[in-house]
Formats: C-alpha cells, sequence, structure tokens
C-alpha cells in the first residue's frame, strides 16, 4: 500500500470515504507481515487528520481496532513515529494507547521524544476521550 498518496487526499472527506480508507489500512497492517512503521503511520496520520475535520466521533469499531494498532506500532525511541503516533491518539481520541503512552519508560529515552510524549501527556489528560475539547 502507497502510504505517500495520502497526504494528497481532500482535506475533507465524508465519513463513508474515511471509513473505506480506515479499513483498508487496517486490513493491510493485519495481513502484511513487514509492515514499515513510519509509513503506516503517515498513512494513519492523514486519516486521522481528516477524520478530525468531520466533527465527528469515529465508527466505534474502526477506533478500537486503530487504538490497538497504535499500542502495537508504539516505538519511543523513534521521534518521527512518535510525533505520528501522538497526532493519531489526540486526533482520535485514543484511550488504550493514551494510556500504553502514560505508562512508557521514558528513563533512556531522548529529550525531544520525553518532550513529546510529556506535552501530549498534558494536552489530554482528562479530556482523551473527546478530541474536540479544545475547540468548543
Amino acid at each position: 500500500m502507497d502510504f505517500s498518496t495520502f497526504d494528497e487526499l481532500p482535506d475533507y472527506m465524508s465519513e463513508e470515504t474515511l471509513k473505506k480508507y480506515f479499513n483498508q489500512v487496517i486490513h493491510y497492517y493485519d495481513h502484511t507481515e513487514s509492515v514499515n512503521k513510519i509509513d503506516f503511520s503517515e498513512g494513519l496520520y492523514q486519516l486521522s487528520e481528516r477524520q478530525w475535520h468531520t466533527y465527528k466521533a469515529l465508527d466505534v469499531v474502526i477506533k478500537q481496532k486503530v487504538d490497538r494498532i497504535m499500542i502495537e506500532v508504539l516505538d519511543p525511541p523513534s521521534y518521527e513515529l512518535m510525533d505520528k503516533v501522538t497526532s493519531i491518539i489526540a486526533y482520535l481520541g485514543h484511550t488504550e494507547s493514551f494510556q500504553a503512552l502514560k505508562e512508557i519508560d521514558q528513563t533512556n529515552l531522548g529529550v525531544d521524544v520525553r518532550e513529546l510524549i510529556e506535552e501530549t501527556i498534558n494536552e489530554l489528560d482528562g479530556n482523551i476521550h473527546h478530541p474536540y475539547s479544545g475547540i468548543e
């Protein structure tokens, strides 16, 4: 799957179209032996940003699947990956992966990754269930 084309998708997409894309990405992840986490997270980031712009919650089943995947792809030493993952968690209100993020041992992480994790926790703690809390 070529995730590099996802940034060319329209900024605003229907919920049904987004649902199709999310299901394709989930299927790809679940049925591909070796997934490039950076490319994969970029594709999910692009979809998550467009989902956020619908101002509606993502389908519950899709949300749970993506939340599970975010836990699996967490790779704290990689700032590039963590930057995408924290944004996806925020855009979609992923509670399980947010909890996993809070439990990461930050002892041996670079300053940039520690700051990213701390900023995300400070911003989302208490509001993770409601991704639109800051704009109401």
